[in-house]
């Protein structure tokens, strides 16, 4: 209803037509339009800029939230899988051992040494890489839920 008085007020008077792009995520696009007077004022005119953009901003959080989140899931994925992997490798170690009649706990060759060591390097990257994901999806999470994304002037970035 608001839009139709907005479109009735205009049609006697020039206007100035915008139409904002935006890309999103997939190869998707969103185009916004809008039609306002070609007489008004300045901060009228930077306000429905800023809505419009704001919009498109909120929409973009929202793929990068989407995104994030799959990319959480696949890396707790392969956090397990590389779980599975280290415990097959220490049971092979240990089978080993005890196939070669020694007592004790498994002394590890040199190589073995640092065939472990990087494991627990890939464990450890696969743990940041997760904080990270956690770190921008809150990030993402905030810009989209709290409306109005701000700009680079408004100190938002």
């Amino acid at each position: 209803m608001e839009i139709e008085g907005q479109a009735k007020a205009l049609e006697g008077e020039p206007s100035i037509g915008i139409s904002f792009r935006c890309a999103l995520h997939g190869q998707r696009e969103m185009v916004l339009q809008s039609f306002i007077n070609r007489d008004c004022p300045g901060e009228q005119l930077d306000a429905l800029l800023d809505k419009m953009r704001d919009a498109c901003e909120r929409q973009y959080a929202w793929g990068q939230v989407e995104d994030l989140e799959l990319k959480i899931k696949q890396e707790h994925i392969n956090a397990m899988q590389h779980q599975v992997r280290m415990e097959r490798a220490d049971d092979e170690i240990k089978q080993q051992w005890d196939q070669g009649n020694r007592r004790g706990d498994p002394r590890l060759t040199a190589a073995q040494l640092q065939k472990q060591k990087e494991a627990y390097d890939v464990a450890e990257a696969i743990k940041k890489r997760l904080e990270f994901l956690h770190e921008d999806l809150s990030k993402w999470k905030g810009r989209y839920a709290n409306g109005r994304m701000g700009s680079l002037r408004d100190g938002a970035g």
